[in-house]
């Protein structure tokens, strides 16, 4: 399942640590950018629904969800590397997929959201090619987990 070599582990590891020096406000730049971009997802979560960006900017639960996202991908970034990496990415990563699938969050949504993460952490990490691809591995990975987890779903 998880075809990240050493080196990807490394990349993603050290250009991890840029976001997490502020966790809540990279979340919610990454979840402000997504509705901006793709505003059809606002209507998704019932807590934001209706909201503008400025109102999100001071919402308490937006930022309690912006800072799980990103503490959800700590965990999965912690277990790199290890014995456990397969399980414990399939754990976190299926339990996300089901919560999600209740809320009828589509594949598209998702790789709407990879997209923001991807540029999100690219810029703010001045990631190089070999930094960006590390990262594309992984999401290669955890969009498996997902999507397969999704289709189980709704078979």
């Amino acid at each position: 399942m998880n075809h990240l070599s050493d080196g990807d582990i490394i990349k993603i590891k050290t250009t991890w640590r840029i976001p997490m020096e502020d966790p809540s406000e990279s979340g919610q730049a990454i979840l402000l950018k997504f509705f901006e971009r793709y505003p059809s997802n606002l209507e998704k979560f019932k807590n934001f629904k209706g909201l503008s960006i400025e109102e999100l900017k001071v919402n308490t639960h937006f930022h309690a969800h912006a800072s799980k996202i990103i503490r959800i991908f700590d965990e999965a970034i912690n277990t790199l590397g290890t014995d456990y990496t397969d399980s414990a990415l399939q754990e976190i990563w299926s339990k996300i997929a089901i919560s999600h699938h209740k809320r009828d969050i589509s594949k598209a949504s998702y790789n709407e959201l990879k997209e923001i993460i991807l540029e999100t952490l690219v810029a703010v990490c001045d990631m190089n090619n070999d930094q960006k691809g590390a990262w594309e591995k992984l999401f290669i990975c955890v969009y498996n987990i997902i999507f397969q987890t999704i289709d189980n779903l709704t078979k």
